[in-house]
């Protein structure tokens, strides 16, 4: 029985992750300037979310990248 090749997973870049933080960044302005302030407070906290994640995991690959002589 032949084996099948794992799919090729496309790579996601941090410069990709920020440009959807904009646009849902953007979305949330649209949200709030429609009078739906809960939903923008709501995607707000999310990306703010994401943000630090980000953050994180900015930290933790150059940590690595300092690590590996």
């Amino acid at each position: 029985m032949p084996k099948k090749k794992p799919a090729v997973a496309a790579t996601t870049t941090a410069a990709d992750i920020e440009r959807s933080i904009l646009a849902l960044n953007k979305m949330a302005e649209r949200l709030w300037g429609d009078g739906r302030e809960t939903e923008a407070k709501a995607l707000l906290d999310a990306l703010d979310a994401l943000n630090r994640a980000l953050d994180r995991i900015r930290i933790g690959e150059s940590r690595r990248v300092v690590t590996f002589h």
